[in-house]
């Protein structure tokens, strides 16, 4: 999928995000107290955006997911369709060139879009996993009822306000 928004390089925590989208997912991480890193490493054909690590309460869930992450300024899951992120299982992608399987190691991988809306991962969870809504890991969210109230989009307005443009100063 090709998309024509230009990406405005943004300054967030001390580290310079290639577009405005990719460091308000990184203060939204924060104000869910989820650890990241930006760009962490490049797998032969992907470099993911972000690797996350969040809590789980679960008991075969050791305390944490870890997560690779692609952002892209999509309104729809399906528009990620043919990335890599897209074609994860539980921990590997198959790479359709190579016809084989490349391992994420124990992280599963996610496709975050333009809001809290278009955020899905592939994880292991519990006794099994799945392909799962962002917000079924947010506090007080789940991942049923409407986007619009939701907690997740309170601190992606949040978010929005800690990486807004700001006009430079001049004396």
């Amino acid at each position: 999928m090709r998309y024509t928004i230009k990406a405005h390089p943004t300054l967030y925590a001390g580290v310079m995000f290639r577009s405005r989208l990719e460091a308000r997912w990184a203060a939204f991480f924060d104000l869910l107290g989820w650890e990241w890193r930006y760009e962490p490493i490049d797998f032969d054909g992907w470099t993911p955006d972000f690797y996350l690590k969040f809590p789980c309460s679960h008991s075969e869930c050791n305390g944490y997911h870890d997560l690779y992450v692609e952002v892209k300024p999509y309104s729809r899951d399906e528009e990620f369709e043919g990335h890599f992120a897209y074609k994860v299982g539980y921990g590997s992608v198959y790479d359709h060139e190579k016809d084989e399987e490349v391992s994420l190691g124990v992280c599963g991988a996610g496709r975050f879009g333009v809001d809290p809306g278009v955020a899905r991962f592939m994880i292991g969870h519990g006794g099994g996993g799945g392909d799962y809504d962002l917000r079924f890991f947010v506090p007080h969210d789940g991942n049923c009822g409407s986007l619009a109230n939701s907690r997740s989009m309170e601190l992606w307005k949040e978010a929005g306000n800690k990486v807004q443009w700001q006009a430079r100063r001049t004396k």
